[in-house]
C-alpha cells in the first residue's frame, strides 16, 4: 500500500477506487488523499463489482487514468477489461491476488470458524486474461517489484492489470468490525 500511495496517489491525479472486501479495508486504512473526490468506495451492501467496472466510468468522466484496487474474487466475478481494451480506456486494475475470498476467510477465523476452506479459489493469472482480451499487464511476485510495475501501469496508455501476489495470512485491518459483530451476538 505504501507503493500505491507514492506512485498512484502522490504521483498522479488519477481517481482511485477500492472494491468491497479486504481491498476496501487496506485502501481506507492506509491511503491518504489531499482531494477526497479522487477516492471512491462503495459501502452500500458490500457487493463486489463497483470498482471492477466503475473504474471505466471514472476514467471516461475525468478524461484521465483511473485505478481500481480489488481482490482476485471481485476481478473474477465482474470486470470490464474487454470493454476497456475495445475502447482504449485508460484504466488500471491492481489485483490483490491470494487465491481466496479473504475477507470471508479472515472474518470466519476471527469469529472462531477455523479450518473452513470454502473461500479458497483456484489461482488466476490475470495478466494472461488481460492480454487475451487486448489489454496489457504485469505480474508482481515480490514486494520489491511493485513500485516499477505501478510506474509502468501509470505510464501506459492501454488498459493495464497489475496482478499482485499477496500473502493470504496477512490480516486486513478490519478487526474492529469483527469485534463489533461479536459484541452484537454474531455466531
Amino acid at each position: 500500500m505504501e507503493a500505491i500511495q507514492e506512485v498512484v496517489v502522490e504521483g498522479s491525479d488519477a481517481v482511485v477506487m477500492v472494491e468491497a472486501g479486504n481491498s476496501f479495508a487496506w485502501g481506507t486504512h492506509t491511503l491518504r488523499f489531499d482531494q477526497s473526490e479522487r477516492y471512491r468506495v462503495s459501502t452500500g451492501f458490500g457487493s463486489m463489482g463497483h470498482a471492477c467496472t466503475g473504474v471505466l466510468g471514472a476514467a471516461l468522466a475525468n478524461h484521465n487514468k483511473a485505478v481500481a484496487i480489488l481482490g482476485d474474487g471481485a476481478m473474477l466475478m465482474n470486470n470490464e477489461v474487454n470493454t476497456a481494451a475495445k475502447y482504449q480506456i485508460s484504466a488500471v486494475w491492481i489485483v490483490l491476488n491470494d487465491a481466496c475470498y479473504n475477507m470471508c476467510d479472515q472474518g470466519m477465523a476471527l469469529l472462531g470458524f477455523e479450518g473452513v476452506d470454502t473461500q479458497i479459489i483456484p489461482k488466476a493469472v490475470f495478466v494472461a486474461i488481460a492480454r487475451g482480451m487486448g489489454a496489457d499487464g504485469i505480474c508482481v511476485q515480490r514486494e520489491s517489484e511493485l513500485r516499477s510495475a505501478l510506474e509502468k501501469a501509470m505510464a501506459s496508455t492501454a488498459p493495464f492489470v497489475v496482478d499482485v501476489a499477496i500473502e493470504r495470512t496477512q490480516p486486513a485491518p478490519f478487526g474492529p468490525r469483527i469485534q463489533s459483530l461479536v459484541a452484537q451476538g454474531a455466531k
